[in-house]
């Protein structure tokens, strides 16, 4: 069994393996990085540990301008990251043959998708996903 967090991005389910989240919180504001990528939001402050804040939608080429109500705190080498989402919708058990593996080509940033009552949620692999971002950088 695999527990993921399912989320959604502008009407699209994602989903991320809990073993690489540290907690979900409510958005708040953040403080502007200068000079920084894109994709980077700015810094928040979570009790007394700076984070990071990732505009997932920047990096997954979603169109941006949403309504963010949550992120999702992600324990990503000895550093503390911030996924901005739209809504976390659930935590889900998952027998790991119910998620379809995709070919490497087919989406870098996606191991699998899982379909649940015909909703596809695309899994994403986040440790591949911020890797590429921090070559960019």
């Amino acid at each position: 069994m695999v527990q993921v967090i399912v989320f959604s991005l502008n009407n699209k389910l994602f989903a991320i393996p809990t073993n690489k989240v540290s907690e979900i919180t409510k958005s708040v504001a953040s403080i502007k990085v200068p000079n920084a990528p894109y994709w980077v939001e700015g810094l928040i402050n979570l009790r007394g540990n700076v984070v990071t804040l990732l505009n997932l939608s920047k990096i997954l080429s979603i169109d941006d301008g949403l309504c963010y109500n949550s992120i999702i705190i992600l324990n990503y080498e000895d550093d503390l990251l911030g996924l901005l989402v739209d809504n976390v919708e659930q935590v889900l058990d998952i027998k790991e043959e119910r998620i379809q593996i995709l070919k490497k080509e087919d989406n870098q940033n996606i191991m699998g998708i899982i379909d649940i009552d015909n909703n596809i949620i695309n899994v994403l692999d986040i440790e591949k996903l911020i890797g590429q971002i921090e070559n960019k950088a």
